[in-house]
C-alpha cells in the first residue's frame, strides 16, 4: 500500500497525499469501491453544475428572449446598441476569466463557485429595475465577470476529479445544460410574456429577469452546502475514498501539484511554454463565434415567418432538443472510444460547416428550420467533446498552470462572441447571409486547427514512446 501522508494542498486546505506510484502497478483498491467513488462524486458535482450552468446559459442569453418582448422598444435602443449590449458581457468574461480560475485553482470550489453564483443572481434580478441604456450595460458588464469563473472552473474541477476516459459523458451531461438552458429559456420567456405582461405595472421581460435572479439566488445557497473541492480534501469523503480519490488521479497521469505551490510568474512562464495554450485558445475563439447563434435565435425564427413574439419563443425549443440529442450521444460515443474523440470534434464543426452553407443557398421556411436545427447539433457536438478533450489535452500539467490555461483559452473565446454579436443584424433579416456565411468559415477552421492538435498529440505521443524503447 502507498504511504499516506498529511500535507497542504496548492489551495491551502490540510489535504490527504499518496506518494506516486507506477501507473502499470495494480491499484490496491477494488474496481468497485472505483466504481462507488466515481458515482458519489458525479452525485455531488454534475447535477449541482449542471444546474448552474443551465441558470448561467439563461440568465446571459434572456437578453435575446427580452429583445422581441419589449426591452429594445422600451430602452429605445438600436440594433447596434442591442449588439453592444450583448458584447459587453463578453469584455467582462474576457477580462475576467483568467484571474478568476487562479483564484479557484486557490480557493475552494464549494465556497467560490456559490458565491459567483449568487452574485450574478442579484445582478441579473437588478436588470429589471433598469431605465435607461448605460444601466443596462453596466450590469451586463458585471454579469459577465461573474460568470467568467463557472464554465472553465467546472472543467478544471473535473480535470481534478475525473480520469480522461470518464470526461466525455460528463461534459456532455454538463453541456446539455447550455441547450436545455436555451429550451427553457423560451418556454420561461414565452409563459412570463403570456401571464405576467403588465402585472404590478411591470412589462414582461423586467420579470422574466426577476424571476430568473430570484431562483438563481437560490440555488447559489444550496451549493455552497453540496459541492465538493478537491480530491484529499473537504468535508464530504471518507479517508478511504480521499485516498482512491487521489491514487485513480495520479495512476492517470493527472498532474495534482502536491504540496507545491507555485507564483504567479513560474505558472504563466509554464503556461507559455506549452504550445497548447496558444493553438486551442484560437479554436475556442473560432467555436464561440458559431455558439453566437444562440443568442438571435429568437430573431432568426420570427424571421423565417413567425409574427407573435411568443410563438417565436417556443419555436426556439426543438432546436435546442436536437443540440441536447446530439451532445448526449457524442458524449457516450467519445468515452467509448476516447482515442477518437478529435474525430467526434472534427464531425461536429464539419457538418455545422455543411449546414451553414446550405442555409445561404435555402430559403423556404421548413427547410431553412431544419437546418438551423441540425447546425445547432453539429456545433454543441464540436463544443462538448472539446470541453472533455480540453481536460485531457492539459492533464499532464501542474493544477494552477492547467487552471490558467483554462482562463485563458474561455477569455480567448470571448472574443469569438464580441464580434460575433454583429453578425446577425436586424437589417440583414430575414436571410443573414452574413452570419451564416462567417459561422460557415469559422467552424471550417476549426476543423483545420483540431486536425493539425490531433497530428501533433500522436507525433509526441510516438516520440515519447520511442524514447522509452530506447
Amino acid at each position: 500500500m502507498a504511504e499516506s501522508e498529511k500535507a497542504r494542498s496548492h489551495h491551502g486546505a490540510e489535504v490527504q497525499t499518496i506518494d506516486k506510484a507506477p501507473s502499470n502497478t495494480a491499484p490496491d483498491w477494488t474496481p468497485e469501491a472505483e466504481r462507488k467513488l466515481v458515482r458519489k462524486i458525479d452525485l455531488y458535482l454534475l447535477p449541482m453544475l449542471w444546474l448552474m450552468n443551465l441558470l448561467s446559459w439563461m440568465d446571459r442569453a434572456n437578453l435575446g428572449n427580452a429583445n422581441i418582448a419589449g426591452l429594445t422598444s422600451d430602452l429605445q435602443l438600436s440594433s447596434n446598441q442591442f449588439s453592444l449590449a450583448i458584447i459587453t458581457y463578453y469584455f467582462g468574461y474576457l477580462a475576467a476569466a483568467p484571474p478568476s480560475m487562479v483564484l479557484l485553482s486557490r480557493l475552494c470550489p464549494s465556497l467560490y463557485i456559490p458565491l459567483l453564483v449568487f452574485l450574478w443572481g442579484i445582478v441579473t434580478s437588478s436588470v429589471a429595475a433598469i431605465a435607461t441604456y448605460p444601466q443596462l450595460l453596466v450590469l451586463r458588464l458585471l454579469l459577465g465577470i461573474l460568470e467568467a469563473g463557472l464554465t472553465p472552473g467546472v472543467t478544471f474541477i473535473f480535470s481534478c476529479w475525473y480520469l480522461p476516459s470518464e470526461l466525455g459523458k460528463r461534459a456532455s451531461i454538463f453541456m446539455t445544460s447550455a441547450q436545455l438552458g436555451g429550451a427553457f429559456g423560451g418556454i420561461i420567456a414565452g409563459g412570463v410574456m403570456e401571464n405576467l405582461e403588465g402585472a404590478r405595472g411591470m412589462r414582461g421581460w423586467r420579470w422574466l429577469f426577476l424571476v430568473e435572479g430570484v431562483v438563481t439566488c437560490f440555488v447559489a445557497l444550496v451549493a455552497g452546502f453540496v459541492l465538493l473541492d478537491y480530491p484529499g480534501g473537504g468535508r464530504r469523503m471518507t479517508e478511504e475514498e480521499k485516498r482512491i480519490a487521489v491514487g485513480r488521479m495520479e495512476r492517470g497521469r493527472v498532474e495534482r501539484g502536491g504540496e507545491r505551490r507555485l507564483g504567479m510568474g513560474e505558472t504563466v512562464r509554464r503556461a507559455g511554454r506549452n504550445w497548447r495554450s496558444w493553438v486551442v485558445p484560437v479554436a475556442f475563439l473560432l467555436m464561440n463565434t458559431t455558439l453566437v447563434m444562440a443568442y438571435f435565435y429568437p430573431v432568426v425564427v420570427k424571421g423565417l415567418g413567425y409574427t407573435s413574439p411568443i410563438k417565436a419563443q417556443y419555436m426556439t425549443v426543438p432546436i435546442w432538443v436536437v443540440a441536447f440529442v446530439f451532445a448526449m450521444v457524442s458524449g457516450f460515443v467519445g468515452d467509448y472510444r476516447p482515442a477518437r474523440r478529435p474525430f467526434l470534434i472534427m464531425g461536429g464543426f464539419g457538418l455545422l460547416t455543411v449546414m451553414a452553407i446550405a442555409v445561404c443557398s435555402v430559403y423556404g421556411f421548413t427547410e431553412r428550420y431544419v437546418l438551423l436545427a441540425f447546425m445547432t447539433g453539429g456545433a454543441w457536438v464540436g463544443f462538448s467533446q472539446c470541453t472533455a478533450y480540453l481536460a485531457e489535452l492539459f492533464a499532464s500539467d501542474h493544477p494552477q498552470v492547467r487552471a490558467l490555461c483554462f482562463g485563458v483559452v474561455a477569455a480567448a473565446a470571448q472574443i469569438g462572441n464580441i464580434y460575433g454579436a454583429y453578425l446577425f443584424p436586424a437589417e440583414n433579416a430575414p436571410k443573414h447571409l452574413l452570419g451564416f456565411g462567417m459561422v460557415a468559415g469559422t467552424s471550417g477552421l476549426c476543423v483545420f486547427i483540431f486536425a493539425f492538435v490531433y497530428w501533433k498529440e500522436r507525433r509526441e505521443k510516438a516520440r515519447r514512446q520511442d524514447t522509452v524503447t530506447e
